[in-house]
């Protein structure tokens, strides 16, 4: 169930973190948030991210959850999980009654946290150069960008909306190799809950995060 297209979870939140190191080099970018423009909103929070990694107090044996903590904190500064999620549903969001919604976010929460924290924690110094912004709409921005990784130039782009509460960009969604991660997932969930109900969905997902974390700590018991 839900069979994730590898790449694109692969580099999600890790072209996020490794665009920082360009950005700061090349345009002098600080992490105190004094401009709210998608590009430095974003540089802001990888910087907190490369902070995290490169703290020693946090490499140490024991320290794993609390590290992963403050990457999960930060991360959800960056996408805002509530309104991916109903993007991800599209048309099926009205067959979620409030509680099967946020099991539904939660779960999908673990299943991306699963695979994406444990990429971040391998970051091994790529770089990204970011392009022009590109306005979409009124309210709505895409960021361009290209991972330098192995001589191959790998796009990604980051689309990013203006929140009407606070004026605060945030990502709702990022095109890698020119996919959608949210129209991926929808793709995904659609071919599921034309079959099934709402419940059973929940309960492939259930069994997706349980064998998701198995396998991290397999992983993480080898290494």
């Amino acid at each position: 169930m839900v069979n994730v297209r590898k790449f694109g979870i692969r580099h999600l939140f890790t072209a996020v973190l490794l665009s920082v190191s360009l950005l700061l080099i090349d345009s002098g970018v600080s992490s105190a948030k004094t401009d709210l423009t998608p590009k430095k909103e974003i540089v802001n929070l990888v910087n907190q991210v490369l902070e995290v990694l490169k703290d020693p107090s946090l490499k140490a044996p024991g320290k794993e959850a609390v590290r992963r903590q403050k990457l999960r904190s930060i991360v959800e500064q960056i996408f805002d999980l509530n309104d991916v999620a109903h993007r991800v549903l599209g048309r099926y969001n009205r067959r979620f009654n409030k509680k099967q919604f946020e099991e539904f976010k939660k779960l999908f929460s673990k299943m991306l946290e699963s695979i994406y924290l444990t990429r971040i924690e391998h970051y091994s110094g790529e770089k990204v150069i970011f392009g022009d912004e590109r306005v979409l709409s009124s309210t709505k921005v895409s960021v361009p960008t290209k991972i330098i990784k192995d001589g191959q130039e790998i796009p990604v782009e980051y689309r990013l909306l203006k929140r009407r509460r606070d004026g605060k960009w945030i990502g709702y969604d990022v095109v890698i190799e020119g996919v959608s991660l949210v129209k991926n997932y929808r793709s995904q969930f659609y071919q599921v809950l034309k079959r099934k109900s709402v419940n059973q969905l929940l309960a492939l997902m259930r069994e997706k995060v349980k064998h998701l974390e198995e396998q991290n700590k397999t992983a993480k018991a080898k290494s």
